[in-house]
């Protein structure tokens, strides 16, 4: 069973939990999924936690009596024994969230493009490269603070929200300025048909990284 067919027969069998156990376990299953451990293992993980759950509330235990008082430490102690994610799956993943971004990028400007046909005010004949690697860094460092306030927020700790939601509309801020600041800096041609391909290609490469690094993480987890 590969990671894909584990994440669909959770979500398949997490409907035989009650509305109590439900709640601890998912709690329990975002706080571990937002590590950087081996996406492949944390699954299996989590399937396996989750088959003890089911059987243990058919014998009228509830979460509290699998995970005792202390849902945080018992979630700590099952990453500790979870390894890493792979540098080379690593990579992988910052490549498929870049391609993710500049694709999500260009299908915007793709849509721009179309409607210059109809407005021809909207129409864009060059656009600078500089503000789409500010984007690129600024993007990596606003998904670190979110994974960070969403495992933060498991247990309690709402702050970090905010800090990630500043973060967010700073970063957004500053990729707009930057359009303008930049606009005739590291300039490229473009038209409907090359935003297109652009697209495209970027969410052909997302595709691809993201199997490929599954693939780097289901070696990681059978040597």
């Amino acid at each position: 069973m590969n990671t894909k067919q584990m994440i669909l027969l959770n979500n398949e069998r997490r409907k035989l939990l009650s509305d109590e156990n439900l709640a601890a376990y998912e709690n329990a299953m975002v706080y571990i999924r937002l590590n950087a451990r081996s996406e492949y293992i944390t699954e299996s993980v989590l399937l396996e936690l989750l088959e003890h759950l089911i059987e243990a509330q058919q014998h009228k235990k509830n979460a509290q009596d699998v995970f005792g008082e202390d849902l945080h430490a018992y979630c700590d102690a099952l990453i500790a024994n979870i390894p890493h994610q792979s540098k080379q799956s690593w990579v992988l993943d910052v490549f498929n969230y870049t391609a993710i971004l500049l694709g999500s990028l260009f299908a915007v400007q793709t849509i721009v493009q179309l409607l210059s046909y109809f407005i021809p005010s909207l129409k864009v004949e060059q656009i600078s490269m500089v503000p789409l690697l500010i984007i690129v860094a600024l993007s990596g460092i606003v998904i670190l603070v979110l994974l960070y306030a969403l495992k933060a927020t498991v247990f309690g700790r709402k702050s970090w929200f905010i800090l990630s939601g500043v973060t967010y509309i700073l970063a957004i801020a500053i990729y707009v300025y930057s359009t303008f600041l930049f606009k005739d800096v590291w300039t490229v041609p473009i038209n409907f048909w090359s935003s297109l391909a652009f697209t495209a290609i970027m969410f052909t490469l997302s595709w691809l990284f993201k199997q490929l690094s599954s693939k780097a993480d289901q070696t990681l987890a059978r040597s």
